[in-house]
């Protein structure tokens, strides 16, 4: 087992070490979004993207298009099924998804259908916002990522296609989700996702990173992820730099609902910094409590303290009497401001540290089964 452990985490630390050397994150140079479309040198010859395409029956797919990722996970395996009259876009950076998405808005397009991972539906709606205005489409998210935690939370089954998707579109099965608008103090250019993640979530996202390369994905990755998080937890010690934390200063909300005893207010280091507005997580997780909607923050401080039993209770859910004074804080808001050391993980990519701004966004309206 330890042998093992050391082989995992010692692979884990080098693919750590390739991705931070990657120019992958979401922003370049801290200022600019870049998006999962965006890679180093262009995608490979056999991922890159195929034209776009419309089939010859228009009346079948009128008013439906799709944004396809060529570099998701399952769109390198098997290519989608493309109904008559569908329009299909692969656009390789954001300057094309944006001209892509205006395209659509310019046809009337109804029905935005996204073939790809968490990363692929944030870079959609942070493109779209600004062209779509106050009649955006209806998205439709087709879960062909790695974790697709979002597809998930809407009930969208991992088999589903197109067709079936349309079909769910025309019989009006819909289903809300307010985004999180995150951005730069003093900048107003937020970028829309539906799970942040700080500290020893950065870490954690890492390793998930090393599980997909053992060929993980969905809930497998997110279950090797969780145990590597806390192996690396309890055999790091006392000095571990997972145990350590980072430095967090967090400003609730008026609307906040603190306790006497939520220290949360306040600068400290924390263990762990999650806000997500998804209802339902991969694995059926409950580390916000019971399934509610709107902006629902975690925050675990540092250094764990009773960490199994502790990290034991927040994957359950049920709140306890101790909860507060053994470090734990659930906290309900639509806005928080966040200045933080470490960096933070939106959807799968790396923010840069800084001081930022995080609240509930408008509505966004999904396709569900």
């Amino acid at each position: 087992m330890t042998k093992y452990f050391r082989f995992f985490t010692d692979d884990f630390w080098q693919a750590r070490r390739y991705v931070t050397q990657m120019d992958g994150t979401i922003y370049d140079d801290c200022t600019t979004p870049l998006f999962a479309f965006d890679g180093v040198g262009g995608p490979a010859r056999s991922e890159q993207a195929e034209p776009s395409r419309r089939g010859s029956n228009a009346r079948e797919g009128a008013g439906v298009a799709v944004i396809s990722n060529p570099r998701s996970y399952r769109n390198k395996r098997r290519p989608l099924a493309v109904p008559d009259g569908v329009t299909v876009e692969a656009p390789r950076t954001r300057h094309e998804l944006r001209r892509t998405l205006a395209a659509f808005k310019h046809d009337g397009v109804e029905l935005v259908i996204v073939a790809g991972g968490d990363g692929t539906v944030r870079d959609v709606l942070t493109c779209g916002t600004d062209i779509w205005g106050d009649t955006p489409p209806v998205i439709g998210v087709l879960p062909c990522g790695k974790t697709n935690a979002l597809a998930i939370d809407l009930g969208v089954p991992d088999e589903w296609d197109i067709c079936q998707m349309i079909a769910a579109w025309k019989a009006g099965s819909f289903v809300e989700r307010p985004p999180i608008e995150i951005e730069r103090v003093h900048e107003g250019r937020p970028v829309l996702g539906f799970l942040f993640g700080a500290g020893v979530f950065v870490d954690a996202t890492d390793l998930a990173q090393t599980t997909h390369r053992f060929g993980a994905v969905n809930n497998l990755a997110v279950g090797l992820s969780i145990f590597g998080a806390v192996a690396s937890t309890l055999m790091g010690g006392s000095n571990s730099t997972w145990r350590q934390g980072k430095s967090m200063a967090i400003r609730y909300g008026e609307d906040a609902d603190l306790q006497a005893e939520t220290a949360t207010n306040s600068t400290n280091k924390r263990f762990i910094m999650l806000a997500s507005t998804m209802e339902r997580l991969p694995l059926g997780l409950r580390i916000f409590g019971e399934r509610r909607a709107g902006l629902k923050t975690l925050v675990v401080d540092a250094p764990p303290r009773r960490f199994l039993r502790v990290f034991a209770r927040v994957l359950r859910g049920k709140p306890w009497k101790t909860m507060a004074a053994e470090g734990v804080h659930r906290v309900d808001t639509d806005e928080l401001r966040i200045d933080l050391e470490g960096g933070f993980i939106l959807d799968g990519e790396r923010f840069p540290a800084g001081d930022y701004l995080l609240r509930k966004g408008a509505p966004v309206t999904f396709v569900t089964s």
